[in-house]
C-alpha cells in the first residue's frame, strides 16, 4: 500500500498535537511554581492561548500576573487557582496591551521599576497582612539582646499563663524602649558603677521595700479589687505594690491599666507617688537602629533582600495613594451616592493604590436571621453591582480593603476576623482587589509600614482616667483642657504605650496569645483609628496618625501619601442641584 494521499484528504497526526504540546508547557509552568489549576481555570488559560501569537512567553506573563494578582488581592499566593481568578488576570492583561502603547517615558521608567520589584516575588510592593496568621510574635532576649522570633504559634484556646504573659511581653517592650536612650539606669547597673550627668537611678517595683527616700520606678498602674475597696497598685514582673496617689491632675493622659513611671516613696507600707508621667515613644529609625528589632515583626515573611529593593523602589512610587473611611453603611441611600460620587471622581481622575472601608457597614447592629443576613448581604449586592463598572480600577489593580466594625458579623474580640464571603455577597471572589482583612489590618507599601484599625478605643480613655487631665501649663488659664489637646495626647498616649487598646482586658476584649497584633512597637509609618469621634489628625515622632470621622454622617474621609507623607483630609460634596 502507498502512504501517498491526495492534498485535499486530510493528515493524521502521529504524535502528540499541537495543543496537547501546548498544554502540558504551560500546565508545567504553573506547576513548577507550586499553583494547581482548577479545571474551568484550564480551560480558560487553553482558550486564551489559542488565540496568542506567541503562547510560551504569554503564558510566562500569565504566570507572573496570576501570582503578583492573588498577593495583591488577599496578601498570599494561594496554591489552587480559580476560574474566576484567571479570568480577572487575562481581562487585565488584554486591557493593558490595549492601553499602553502611548506611555510616556517616566510611565515606562516606572513599569521597569515595578518589574523588577515583581521579579523578586514582591507584587507590586504593596503587601496586606491577616494579623492572625501572618503577624509573628517576637520576644527579646536580654542577655543576647537580640529580638527573635517566637518558636511557639499562638492559640485562640491559650491557657491560664498566657494571660499575664500579655503584661510581661508589654513590660519588657517598653522597659527596653525606656533605658535605650541611656538617661535611666537600671538600679542593679548603677550600683556596680558611677552615674554619668543627668543620668537617674530606676528602682524595680520588688525593691521598693526597706528602700528608704525618693525612688522612681516603673510599673504597670492597675485599680485592684478587695473585699472592701478598690484601691490603685503598681507592679512589676515580680512584685504587686499597694500606690497612694498623691497626684491631683496631670498634663499628659493616664489611664488604668496603662505603664508609668512614678516617682515617691514608701510610707506606711504603701508607695506614696508625687510625680507621674509616662515613658515617652520613640521615633521608628531610633527603634530600628539601636534596638534592631526585625523589619519582619511587622508582618509577612519578607527576607531582608526583599525589604531593602523595596526601599530602593520606594521613591519610583512616590504617587500611591489610599483612600481611607469609616462607618460606610451599604444600608443607606446617602452613603451609595456618595460613594458612586467617589468612584466616578477618581475614576476620572486616576484610582488610588488602595480604598480601606472600615465599619460598620450596616447602620444597624447585624442580626443572625434570616432577614439580618439578607439585609446585610443586600448592602454588599449594591456595592458589587457599583464597582462592575470601575474599568480604570481594575487596570491601575486598586485594591478595596475591607475591615469589620463594631456592627458587623463576627465574635467582638480583638483581633477580628474578616467578614465571610457569604456575608458579603461573594464580592472578594467577584470583583478584582478586594480584600477582606482582619481589624486590625497591617499594610506594607514598600517599606513604610501602615495600620488601620476600627474601634471606638479614643471615646473610652478618658472613662478609665487615672488621673484627671488638665489643661497644658502654656495656657493655665484654661479650667478644662481644649478639644485639641485632648485629641493630642490621646494620639500620644496610644503610641507611648505602644498598643492600639492599651486599656484592662476586661474592657479591651484581648484574645490572649494574638496580642502581639495590637502592638505599636517600633512605631509605625502611620495609624488611622477610625470611629464615631471627630475627624482629626496629627505627627508624634515621626508618626502620623489620623481619627477617621464616620463617613455616612459628613462623607469625610482622607487621601494619604505614604511615601510623600502627606495626609489630606477631603470630603465627598453634595450634588448640584
Amino acid at each position: 500500500s502507498s502512504d501517498l494521499r491526495s492534498p485535499t484528504q486530510p493528515l493524521r497526526a502521529r504524535g502528540p498535537s499541537l495543543h496537547d504540546t501546548m498544554q502540558k508547557a504551560w500546565v508545567r509552568e504553573f506547576n513548577s511554581l507550586g499553583l494547581q489549576l482548577r479545571p474551568q481555570a484550564a480551560k480558560l488559560i487553553t482558550s486564551f492561548l489559542r488565540e496568542c501569537e506567541d503562547p510560551q512567553r504569554t503564558v510566562e506573563s500569565l504566570v507572573e500576573h496570576t501570582k503578583t494578582y492573588m498577593r495583591t488581592r488577599s496578601g498570599v499566593v494561594e496554591s489552587v487557582i480559580d476560574e474566576d481568578v484567571i479570568h480577572a488576570v487575562i481581562s487585565c492583561m488584554v486591557e493593558a496591551s490595549k492601553g499602553g502603547s502611548g506611555a510616556s517615558k517616566a510611565g515606562e521608567a516606572q513599569d521597569l521599576d515595578l518589574q523588577e520589584v515583581q521579579g523578586l516575588d514582591l507584587g507590586d510592593g504593596v503587601h496586606i497582612y491577616n494579623v492572625l496568621r501572618e503577624v509573628h510574635p517576637y520576644n527579646f532576649n536580654r542577655a543576647t539582646k537580640v529580638w527573635a522570633k517566637s518558636h511557639r504559634a499562638p492559640t485562640m484556646f491559650a491557657g491560664p499563663d498566657s494571660k499575664a504573659k500579655i503584661y510581661g511581653d508589654r513590660f519588657h517592650i517598653l522597659l527596653q524602649r525606656l533605658l535605650l536612650e541611656g538617661a535611666l539606669v537600671p538600679e542593679a547597673q548603677a550600683a556596680s558603677g558611677a552615674l554619668l550627668p543627668g543620668q537617674r537611678v530606676l528602682t524595680p517595683v520588688e525593691s521598693l521595700v526597706g528602700n528608704p527616700g525618693r525612688k522612681l520606678t516603673f510599673g504597670l498602674l492597675s485599680r485592684q479589687h478587695d473585699e472592701t475597696a478598690r484601691r490603685w497598685v503598681i507592679e512589676d514582673l515580680h512584685k504587686v505594690f499597694p500606690v497612694e496617689l498623691e497626684v491631683q491632675e496631670s498634663d499628659h493622659l493616664m489611664t488604668d491599666g496603662s505603664f508609668v513611671l512614678a516617682e515617691g516613696e514608701v510610707v506606711g507600707g504603701a508607695f506614696r507617688v508625687y510625680n507621674l508621667d509616662v515613658a515617652a515613644a520613640i521615633p521608628r529609625k531610633v527603634s530600628l537602629e539601636r534596638d534592631q528589632v526585625p523589619l519582619q515583626a511587622f508582618g509577612g515573611n519578607l527576607s531582608d533582600e526583599q525589604l531593602q529593593m523595596l526601599e530602593h523602589h520606594e521613591p519610583h512610587n512616590a504617587d500611591g495613594m489610599y483612600v481611607v473611611l469609616s462607618e460606610v453603611h451599604l444600608d443607606s441611600i446617602r452613603v451609595m451616592e456618595k460613594l458612586a460620587d467617589l468612584f466616578q471622581g477618581y475614576e476620572e481622575a486616576g484610582p488610588p493604590k488602595a480604598y480601606v472601608f472600615m465599619g460598620s457597614f450596616c447602620s444597624s447592629s447585624f442580626v443572625p436571621t434570616a432577614e439580618g443576613v439578607r439585609t446585610y448581604r443586600d448592602g454588599f449586592e449594591r456595592l458589587k453591582f457599583m464597582m462592575r463598572s470601575l474599568e480604570a480600577h481594575v487596570r491601575s489593580g486598586t485594591r478595596f480593603i475591607f475591615v469589620p466594625g463594631p456592627k458587623d458579623p463576627g465574635p467582638q474580640t480583638l483581633p477580628r476576623v474578616p467578614l465571610p464571603n457569604y456575608l458579603t455577597s461573594d464580592l472578594a471572589k467577584e470583583i478584582p482587589g478586594v480584600v477582606m482583612a482582619t481589624n486590625p489590618c497591617r499594610v506594607r507599601h514598600f517599606s513604610r509600614e501602615l495600620v488601620f484599625f476600627r474601634h471606638d478605643v479614643l471615646r473610652l480613655l478618658r472613662r478609665h482616667e487615672a488621673v484627671p487631665l488638665r489643661a497644658p501649663v502654656a495656657n493655665a488659664s484654661a479650667e478644662v483642657p481644649s478639644l485639641g489637646h485632648m485629641q493630642t495626647e490621646m494620639v500620644r498616649f496610644l503610641l507611648d504605650q505602644a498598643h492600639l487598646v492599651p486599656l484592662p482586658l476586661e474592657e479591651s476584649n484581648v484574645i490572649w496569645e494574638y496580642d502581639h497584633a495590637l502592638r505599636l512597637y517600633p512605631l509605625p509609618s502611620a495609624v488611622f483609628v477610625g470611629g464615631v469621634n471627630q475627624p482629626f489628625e496629627c505627627s508624634y515622632q515621626g508618626c502620623q496618625f489620623a481619627s477617621v470621622g464616620p463617613f455616612n454622617r459628613d462623607s469625610s474621609f482622607y487621601a494619604f501619601y505614604p511615601v510623600k507623607e502627606v495626609l489630606e483630609p477631603c470630603d465627598v460634596p453634595d450634588r448640584a442641584g
